[in-house]
């Protein structure tokens, strides 16, 4: 292999590159319909294939084409998480804090229904478990804790590894214990997308591609979106951008942060290689604030994720930088080539918790933190079964949803947040 010290210029999207990019349904936007979803992700996909199913006429908009944004971005992780333990978001939360860790479980167990069985989304899915890494040995008692909240309290498969046993887990002497979570899988996104976006047309959904809402008004009978192919009638509106949220609602883009996340990818390594990177094939996340995610692909590459701080950064800066990252922490990959290198954005939210709820009438769901391959996908199909009466809101709809503090000036601030994180992760 020829090691090239950087991935060749401009962005190459794995993903992308490996799915036939799916295909809109194509015409003009109709006059009128049961529910506009705005938004032709994982989560206005997952509610747009309920509800057709059911019978709705459904309509999604998507401002781009379909397959750009973060759903072929991603890492292709299926997390079950909240940024915290069950019996901490009992304490701050009370029985909502309960059934707030019960969701993100059904989360997780609706991606795995999706592609599971002969016909299910053919997407490369793994039930791999996933590694959360100690940087520093002051978290190691942490970690304990925190795998005892899950196992001892809540009776999940969840344990701690020691220093001693991290090798049958990871080729990496660069951590100092780990956590354990079984129940944690991994997929190729785009795939997985593609999948969905099938799902719903076959129901009976129009998607349509290029075509972004312009304008939302109440009326009567509803709401009017506005596009430019014209108006159109709905009874319900459901607003999924998540971390591209625009100036359609004010109040929701005020309510969601999207830091950029990069990734770089080689290309494909020697089974051995690979094996000795991570043997049981898991998703890797490490503790930092500015953390680092990273796996195996399901053709063998290494995928390695993350950011060096909140301010702007330049795709070639974050790809070198993640580069050496990647040769620190696995120095075995020697001259291996990274051949990709892309960004998007992540839709972080003040109390660091996914939401939903109505706003101006309209449903949202929002701020999934970097876990969204299942909580959106969850969160669009239990608000597609509220809007037909089969089920009751999400438990994150019972959650106050902070603004941002400061959004306006955010560009200014975000770097002495970084700064600060990057401090904390080296303290």
């Amino acid at each position: 292999m020829t090691r090239r010290t950087s991935a060749p210029s401009g962005e190459r999207v794995l993903w992308r590159e490996q799915v036939e990019a799916p295909v809109a349904t194509g015409g003009p936007p109709p006059r009128s319909a049961d529910v506009v979803i705005v938004g032709g992700g994982y989560a206005g996909l997952a509610a747009a294939r309920v509800l057709a199913g059911a019978g709705r006429e459904v309509v999604v908009l998507e401002k781009e084409e379909l397959g750009w944004g973060a759903h072929a971005r991603n890492g292709g992780m299926v997390i079950p998480e909240l940024k915290a333990g069950p019996a901490t978001l009992q304490a701050a939360y009370g029985d909502l804090g309960l059934r707030l860790h019960r969701e993100v479980h059904e989360a997780f167990d609706l991606v795995e229904q999706l592609v599971s069985g002969p016909d299910g989304i053919a997407c490369d899915y793994e039930r791999s478990g996933q590694l959360y890494l100690a940087h520093t040995p002051r978290l190691v008692p942490h970690l304990r804790e925190l795998a005892a909240e899950h196992a001892d309290g809540f009776g999940e498969p969840v344990r701690f590894v020691g220093p001693d046993e991290l090798g049958g887990e990871i080729g990496s002497g660069a951590f100092h214990g780990a956590v354990v979570y079984d129940r944690t899988g991994s997929l190729h996104p785009a795939r997985f997308h593609a999948g969905l976006a099938a799902l719903a047309q076959q129901a009976g959904a129009r998607v349509l591609d290029r075509c972004p809402a312009t304008s939302l008004e109440r009326t009567a009978t509803g709401h009017r979106v506005g596009t430019a192919g014209g108006t159109i009638d709905a009874a319900h509106v459901l607003l999924a951008t998540n971390a591209y949220a625009d100036g359609l609602v004010p109040e929701l883009r005020r309510r969601v942060l999207p830091i950029g996340s990069f990734i770089v990818a080689t290309e494909p390594l020697a089974p051995e290689l690979a094996s000795s990177i991570s043997p049981r094939r898991r998703m890797f996340v490490d503790t930092k604030n500015l953390l680092f995610y990273w796996r195996l692909t399901p053709d063998g590459r290494l995928l390695f994720g993350g950011r060096r701080s909140l301010s702007a950064a330049t795709l070639d800066d974050a790809a070198r930088y993640l580069e050496a990252a990647a040769r620190r922490i696995h120095p075995q990959l020697g001259d291996a080539a990274f051949t990709h290198r892309w960004g998007g954005s992540v839709a972080v939210t003040f109390d660091r918790l996914p939401h939903a709820g109505r706003v101006r009438g309209a449903w949202y769901v929002s701020g999934c933190n970097g876990s969204g391959v299942a909580l959106n996908t969850w969160l669009g199909h239990r608000v597609g079964e509220v809007l037909l009466g089969r089920a009751s809101p999400p438990a994150v709809a019972d959650l106050p949803f902070p603004a941002i503090p400061l959004h306006r000036w955010r560009r200014a601030y975000l770097p002495f947040v970084g700064a600060w994180f990057r401090w904390e992760d080296r303290a």
